[in-house]
């Protein structure tokens, strides 16, 4: 029981991290700044969802490619799953960040 709380806690961690990455990389893209260290991991891990079922629906692979590139170019060979969830993580809060901005945009102009 033990294992499985350690467990449990290092991949909320982990989630935790990639969010906070993720949402940080999409407010850059979308904002050209980051909303803090809270507001970026919720972003996130939020995207991470919304990525996750694109690239279910997809069928694709997110991360892979880039993993090749990098070992290829600089004999670093980085955990796939790992970059595929930051990538994953990253489209998916770019998607709701866009997806805000819209509604946004609509409710100023009226």
């Amino acid at each position: 029981m033990g294992d499985l709380l350690q467990g449990d806690a290092f991949n909320l961690i982990i989630m935790v991290i990639v969010g906070a990455i993720a949402g940080s990389l999409a407010a850059r893209v979308i904002r050209g700044d980051n909303f803090g260290f809270i507001i970026n991991a919720i972003l996130g891990i939020a995207g991470a969802v919304v990525g996750g079922h694109i690239f279910n629906l997809l069928n694709v692979s997110p991360g892979s490619g880039i993993v090749k590139i990098i070992d290829e170019t600089f004999g670093v060979n980085l955990p796939e799953n790992l970059v595929g969830m930051i990538v994953s993580a990253t489209v998916g809060a770019i998607v709701i960040l866009w997806i805000m901005s819209i509604f946004r945009s609509r409710k100023s102009r009226r």
